[in-house]
């Protein structure tokens, strides 16, 4: 077995209550509604033309290379920094304990992105940029129109926040053991991977709807591989460390 702390938080009905049903109870409505309503349109219409009629900021040194070129590249490198405290794990005792947490952090945040990576590659939805309205050749298209084998759009789910979004498996691999205030720990996930959809949408790169439907994918899917996680290598119950945040 893997080694970690004790957990002071277990998979039960609270867990699953807010964990799970909760959110699908809040996350069902809203991409109900932007399938059948025009509210991507909306916003979209709006970003387009605050900018002046086109996609003034798509090649803008913000919304582009600090967020999207260098971003892109800073979740990387968290994502090497978790593999190596996982490898370093296993030669330094003080970083021992967290094992199990390094390791599915690691996974889920390598997995959860390439899988809303490999079905905005299948798909034929498109970007915003790519529809007639604004400025493209495309017709625009619901995203549960998506149809596999496309040869345009590639534009759903979003990838690039999906990178922020998968941040989120350090919740869910650290939280189970920390005594205190774990719901900060949701916060590197949701501001990066808000920020990334932001300026991805402010760029004609994707629709609010494409980014709500990246966050789903990774959260839903970190649950499924905690599932599985604790159940083929439930972490093992060390003595209790002390993990609380101050």
């Amino acid at each position: 077995m893997l080694s970690s702390p004790r957990a002071v938080h277990s998979l039960d009905a609270q867990f699953w209550f807010y964990h799970f049903w909760l959110p699908l109870l809040l996350v069902v409505p809203m991409l109900y509604l932007f399938e059948h309503s025009s509210l991507d349109i909306v916003f979209a219409d709006f970003w387009y033309q605050s900018e002046g009629g086109n996609w003034a900021l798509r090649k803008n040194w913000f919304t582009y290379d600090v967020m999207h070129h260098w971003g892109k590249r800073l979740v990387i490198l968290l994502g090497v920094i978790m593999v190596a405290l996982y490898g370093a794990s296993w030669k330094f005792e003080r970083l021992r304990p967290w094992r199990w947490s390094f390791a599915f952090a690691s996974i889920a945040m390598i997995l959860l992105p390439s899988s809303v990576a490999l079905l905005k590659q299948l798909s034929s939805v498109p970007c915003p940029w790519d529809i007639s309205r604004f400025g493209g050749r495309m017709a625009y298209m619901h995203n549960l129109q998506f149809t596999t084998a496309a040869t345009a759009g590639h534009c759903f789910p979003a990838g690039h926040s999906s990178g922020g979004f998968g941040l989120l498996a350090v919740y869910f691999a650290f939280g189970p053991f920390v005594n205190r205030h774990r719901l900060w720990l949701l916060l590197p996930g949701l501001v990066v991977g808000v920020a990334f959809g932001f300026a991805q949408q402010l760029r004609g790169a994707h629709f609010v709807s494409q980014d709500l439907w990246s966050v789903t994918i990774v959260w839903f899917g970190a649950l499924l591989l905690l599932k599985l996680a604790w159940k083929f290598q439930r972490p093992e119950n060390h003595n209790r460390i002390q993990a609380t945040t101050q």
